[in-house]
């Protein structure tokens, strides 16, 4: 390879170097396979060496630099503001090109044209002219410039002396569809709506047709939707290249309402998640400086550019891990009879009265909570005289989502019953925080279930909805769907979530029975 000085000599072009440097920094949620050549080093190097930032390296990009590296053709990568996302990928694109004869490259912005070319002018453009001002004429290789700028509207582009070039594109099909290229970077992939998602991957993808090794990327920072994003799918992809510094999708909205703990908010602790997560404060910039873009974005908008969380609407990806929730499983035929000293006890109506469950949740021998369904139906008819019968059965408090008109309409006819039933009312800030917590004892394999097909048909197709403020979300059915069944779903988790409430109760009585 024919280096620039500056980059043959440079000491990450060693392999060892460059590992224990992008090792160094915090670790990303989700990494995809690295890879690191010296082919890629040196792109990455040259990339950096024509923008002035061989001495400015950070950990993270090294790894945007080998996720990609693998090789994969869908790609995706999402960090918060201020973490070198963008100058990151402008290294590999710059790169590629100036080390790869006749090597196509596009870039654009998921927004405007008009702020795809403001980004080219301030981030490659400005950069580049100012180290060679030669750059930008038209005999730009004859004077010694390693690459020729060109800043005509619509036609912007690097060009380079074997014949690659890196095109600025407008954010449509059309730009896209009329060129085969070999990397194609679509940044601000979280502001793409419905329509342009449709309209460029449409036009992208059989554009790789023709190159075998090519391939996109998107990047980003979180959007308001899921379903129909395919940023969102990328980032799902179990076979994509993937670099995501975003918080836990199951994190619990109330811990991002505050910077700090305060007496209004004494679960929010924002300031110190960012802290953890963060790639760009040993650095890039500080945390005085986040602090200030978290008061004036206020809490959702910051939620999406900084902690990469993507808003619920529109959702049609399942929020719990099947693998997960399959290997959580106990036999049915093993549930036999459970006596458990203390039980939470729920009952749960679907918005259209459709399917009704009720619930229950225990702490198992093995330490565990324990959940349940002790009777599903469909329709309502019926429900509230079975409700009334297991609760008197077991001298249970009745506990529901008083958000729900509903269940509300059946717990109002069990009012008129002697005696009258004993009830726990949940507001819409448990419906919230029990979704959470059920999603968390699952990820952390302290949850167990018998294998009822009514509970896991529901966790196979539940998704986000959203609920209250500040990003707060509860179990819903898929968009356009949101009357399918799932309420034994909700029962099990309301249970969950109310079983701490429990008190236990003086003899045993009788035993739970499933199936």
């Amino acid at each position: 390879m024919d280096l620039p000085e500056a980059v043959a000599e440079h000491p990450l072009l060693a392999e060892d170097a460059w590992v224990a440097l992008r090792d160094d920094g915090i670790a990303p949620l989700v990494q995809s396979e690295l890879v690191t050549t010296e082919q890629s080093r040196a792109e990455f190097l040259v990339g950096a060496w024509l923008l002035g930032l061989l001495d400015t390296i950070q950990p993270q990009m090294l790894r945007v630099s080998d996720a990609l590296t693998a090789g994969k053709l869908m790609n995706a990568v999402i960090m918060p503001r201020r973490s070198s996302k963008t100058t990151s990928l402008f290294c590999v694109l710059l790169g590629r090109c100036y080390l790869r004869p006749v090597h196509l490259a596009g870039f654009t912005l998921l927004t405007t044209q008009k702020k795809t070319a403001e980004r080219y002018r301030l981030d490659m453009y400005g950069p580049i002219s100012r180290r060679w001002p030669d750059s930008t004429e038209r005999a730009a290789f004859a004077k010694g410039a390693p690459v020729k700028l060109v800043k005509s509207n619509g036609g912007e582009r690097v060009e380079f002396s074997n014949g690659s070039v890196l095109s600025v594109l407008s954010p449509e099909g059309d730009a896209v569809r009329s060129g085969a290229y070999d990397t194609l970077l679509l940044d601000e992939s979280g502001e793409a709506s419905l329509t342009l998602w449709e309209d460029v991957i449409g036009a992208v993808i059989p554009s790789f047709d023709t190159r075998p090794e090519g391939q996109l990327i998107l990047a980003g920072t979180a959007g308001d939707y899921r379903g129909g994003s395919e940023f969102w799918n990328t980032l799902n992809d179990p076979e994509a290249g993937v670099i995501r510094y975003t918080l836990p999708d199951e994190i619990d909205p109330e811990e991002l309402v505050a910077w700090e703990p305060d007496e209004e908010h004494p679960l929010a602790h924002a300031g110190e998640l960012i802290q953890q997560m963060h790639p760009g404060l040993y650095g890039l910039t500080t945390l005085d400086r986040i602090a200030n873009s978290f008061k004036r974005l206020g809490v959702k908008k910051f939620t999406r550019e900084y902690f990469g969380l993507f808003g619920a609407e529109g959702s049609n990806v399942s929020i719990i891990s099947m693998p997960k929730w399959t290997s959580s499983t106990l036999p049915l035929d093993a549930a036999g009879r459970v006596a458990p000293t203390r039980f939470s006890f729920v009952t749960v109506v679907n918005p259209t009265a459709t399917y009704a469950a009720v619930g229950v949740a225990w702490i198992g021998r093995d330490k565990r909570v324990h959940v349940g369904l002790i009777h599903h139906q469909a329709g309502v008819t019926g429900f509230g005289k079975k409700v009334l019968t297991l609760s008197r059965k077991w001298k249970k408090i009745i506990t529901w989502d008083g958000g729900s008109n509903a269940t509300a309409v059946e717990i109002n006819q069990l009012r008129e019953s002697r005696p009258k039933p004993t009830e726990r009312v949940l507001v819409t800030r448990d419906i919230g925080k029990a979704a959470v917590h059920f999603t968390n004892l699952i990820n952390q394999d302290r949850l167990r279930h018998h294998d009822q097909p009514e509970l896991t048909n529901a966790v196979e197709i539940a998704t986000k909805r959203a609920i209250g403020q500040f990003g707060a979300w509860g179990f819903g059915g898929p968009k356009g769907k949101e009357d399918y069944d799932i309420v034994g779903l909700e029962a099990v988790a309301l249970a969950a979530y109310a079983l701490d409430q429990e008190k236990a109760p003086r003899s045993i009585g009788d035993a739970i029975t499933f199936g």
